[in-house]
């Protein structure tokens, strides 16, 4: 827990504004007290007149002002801490999931990492909101009133003092079994919800192989556990609850009995410390028996901290860049370069050049790390070993922003977001609508934003108007041209399309290839036709290398020459 509170360079900050405001809701109730006894002393047994007694209602006003006030801030800043808590952690996830976000993704499940990012990040609200400001208040108010009570009466102080351990040792005996039963809940809610999402991810293929009751039992399997878990937190928290107002109960009735007999059997208490003192005495325990309320809560949140901790503390290779800049059109080299993937599977050693202006095309078998020498390539992923060279230089000395400027990575599958064609097109860059929809022409889209409601502007993608899979196609290539990229990587491009849009994006890359170097991965040998050099790669390494000439009697060449498409995917 206090490593993952490290991450927060505020949070000490936070708890010195925790300490004040408690420490002046601790001197509120003293005040209060103290006029509470005055005026009660001097009407009730001292008979004095009303009006010599207004200074001690000023007072207990004065007294209340400042306790709701502190109150009142005390709660207002855990909501603001909490908030900036749960932001910083969601920024750290995004960055973290960014810096390697190929072999993240192919590490877990989508709707897990979803869940983690909404629901367990939300489970620390309690923790920052309620916890914290309530333990700092927990830990400063009974003191302030311990001290106070033995001025008042020492015998009455040390009831307190013997009594009070008792509430926060039952919360550490059952908060062990609170933190238990957490994880268990918090791992049952984020399998139940990661599984939820990724079954209407691909709800349509489910219905399609007629696998949608077998999945309905197994989402029924999830949501049963994460059922049985959460009213076993229920319980706990019940029963400790009640525990808890029991011990406040005994104690309170056992300083009042003390000072019963202090008062009427032995006489040796007069009125006003006594009624001090029974003033105080449920203040004090109140003080500790909140905690009760959000210490359930602080629990719980241990077992969301400890995920969130192992996601951002798991060892990460990210990619390293430096602050030259790419200048011109750039030629690529992989020199000795291997990536191992976490169960083992490696590609590599790989050398290989690409040339400044010139098409390279890598084809193999499914399988075989095509896609990965790609993302090496691209630097979407960092080396286990060996470097990357760009323009003669190492990638660890270019410039992130510089290359990411002049490439673009364009796979079988392209992301159209929810927004704008335009949004879609320009991605945050400032282009004119004449670049905007001539780039649209060379897609070959220019019908289909005709008959878009809105044009440029009509909203398209998640929530909006759908988008096919060739459309896409046609919108990641429209965003390459518009661009004007100085290196671009095509992955499988053609794979499951029609003819015509096949047609289409081959003479995209012909003319992205005018003003670029082209990387492409492809089975289709209308893609490949343009390559000036052909890397073959088996089982993970450049088997065979060279010009169409060269690779012309290699059979799998000649099965993409003449036999047609082969099957796409690579790891």
């Amino acid at each position: 827990m206090r490593s993952f509170l490290k991450l927060f360079p505020s949070f000490k900050q936070y708890q010195l504004i925790f300490a004040l405001l408690s420490l002046m809701i601790a001197s509120s109730i003293v005040l209060q007290g103290f006029s509470i006894v005055k005026i009660v002393e001097g009407v009730f047994i001292q008979k004095i007149a009303f009006h010599t007694l207004l200074p001690y209602f000023g007072i207990l006003l004065i007294a209340f002002a400042i306790r709701l006030f502190a109150g009142y801030l005390l709660q207002r800043i855990g909501n603001t801490f909490a908030m900036t808590a749960k932001n910083d952690i969601r920024q750290m996830l995004l960055s973290k999931w960014q810096m390697h976000a190929t072999e993240t993704m192919k590490q877990k499940q989508a709707g897990q990492k979803i869940s983690l990012y909404v629901d367990i990040v939300d489970e620390l609200d309690g923790y920052f909101r309620e916890y914290l400001p309530q333990k700092m208040k927990s830990q400063i108010v009974p003191i302030v009133l311990l001290v106070c009570i033995v001025f008042a009466h020492p015998l009455s102080a040390l009831i307190l003092l013997i009594t009070a351990p008792f509430i926060p040792l039952s919360y550490v005996i059952i908060g062990q079994q609170t933190k238990r039963k957490t994880e268990q809940q918090l791992d049952a809610m984020n399998r139940f919800s990661g599984k939820f999402l990724d079954l209407l991810h691909g709800l349509q293929t489910l219905k399609l192989f007629s696998k949608t009751m077998q999945q309905r039992n197994v989402l029924k399997h999830y949501n049963a556990r994460f059922m049985d878990t959460t009213l076993s937190v229920l319980k706990i928290a019940f029963a400790s609850t009640l525990f808890i107002e029991l011990i406040t109960t005994l104690g309170v009735g056992l300083v009042a009995l003390e000072i019963g007999f202090q008062m009427i059997v032995f006489q040796t208490l007069t009125f006003a410390p006594a009624f001090f003192v029974l003033t105080l005495a449920p203040e004090f325990y109140n003080s500790l028996k909140e905690l009760g309320a959000a210490f359930h809560t602080g629990k719980g949140s241990l077992a969301a901290m400890q995920m969130l901790e192992d996601e951002l503390c798991k060892p990460s290779h990210n990619v390293q860049f430096g602050q030259e800049k790419v200048s011109g059109i750039p030629s690529l080299s992989l020199q000795q370069a291997v990536f191992q993937y976490g169960d083992g599977t490696t590609i590599g050693p790989i050398t290989m050049n690409i040339p400044a202006n010139k098409v390279i095309a890598l084809i193999g078998p499914t399988g075989h790390g095509k896609t990965t020498i790609l993302l090496m390539l691209s630097s979407m992923v960092e080396l286990f070993s060996g470097s990357v060279i760009i323009n003669d230089q190492k990638r660890q000395n270019v410039s992130e922003q510089s290359w990411y400027d002049e490439m673009i990575f364009i796979n079988q599958h392209p992301f159209v977001f929810a927004g704008t064609v335009r949004d879609n097109l320009t991605m945050g860059k400032y282009f004119t609508d004449e670049q905007i929809v001539s780039s649209l022409d060379k897609a070959q889209l220019c019908n289909w934003l005709e008959k878009l409601p809105n044009g440029l502007d009509t909203l398209i993608g998640e929530g909006s108007l759908g988008v096919s899979g060739g459309e896409k196609q046609r919108i990641a290539i429209a965003r390459a041209l518009i661009r004007q990229p100085r290196i671009v990587f095509f992955d499988e491009p053609t794979a499951g399309l029609d003819v015509f849009t096949e047609q289409m994006i081959t003479t995209a890359i012909k003319q992205l290839s005018k003003h670029a170097t082209v990387v492409v991965v492809t089975h289709r040998y209308e893609t490949l036709k343009f390559a000036d050099y052909l890397y073959y790669i088996e089982h993970g390494k450049i088997s065979t290398s060279g010009t169409h000439y060269m690779l012309h009697e290699n059979p799998f060449y000649q099965s993409m020459r003449y036999g047609g498409d082969q099957n796409a995917g690579a790891f």
